[in-house]
């Protein structure tokens, strides 16, 4: 499974909430997508080799091979692509903004199925508190919406992250993500 894609991509990205709560959901996510098809891509980082990008150097070698086995099964499965992306700045961006966005550059998800999910996470630094993001392309957000995407973050990813536990709280995500997309319609 490469991402380092030799086009880009341009897929029509549904983005699901990010860790900060707000009444305008369906709002957000039409704003989202707007605000993404205008972002300089010259601030996304580039499509790395393989589907973890960390740099904020929080994973173990132990994680990331972990990580990676659980996305490699959810393409498989054929199931999702599935990036994720760990960073210590977002641009000023919101972590929504920044998942859908760069899901679209990298062409994250099959161009067939549309099935990418793109997951953003910047951690807690200083005063600067965390936010974590799931991007899912639109054959992909059928089955796992923006609320279930709002409850993986909610209630699986942030009280490992609040941990200092980013490994575990990703592979349990991805643990959901796969039960949710294995449920026959």
């Amino acid at each position: 499974m490469t991402f380092a894609m030799a086009a880009v991509l341009l897929l029509t990205i549904s983005a699901c909430r990010d860790t900060s709560k707000s009444a305008e959901q369906s709002a957000q996510v039409s704003q989202s997508e707007a605000v993404a098809k205008q972002i300089n891509e010259d601030l996304l980082p580039d499509a790395p080799s393989s589907p973890i990008l960390d740099m904020a150097s929080l994973l173990s070698e132990k994680d990331v091979k972990e990580i990676t086995e659980k996305i490699i099964e959810l393409d498989s499965l054929k199931l999702a692509q599935v990036a994720v992306v760990i960073v210590d700045d977002l641009k000023g961006m919101k972590a929504l903004d920044y998942a859908t966005a760069l899901g679209n550059k990298w062409g994250v998800g099959h161009k067939e199925t549309n099935d990418g999910i793109t997951i953003v996470v910047k951690p807690k630094t200083g005063d600067a508190k965390g936010e974590a993001a799931i991007a899912t392309g639109l054959g992909t957000e059928k089955k796992f919406p923006d609320q279930m995407c709002t409850d993986v973050i909610d209630m699986i990813m942030v009280p490992k992250f609040k941990e200092n536990k980013y490994g575990e709280g990703i592979e349990d995500a991805l643990d959901k993500i796969k039960d949710i997309l294995l449920v026959e319609d």
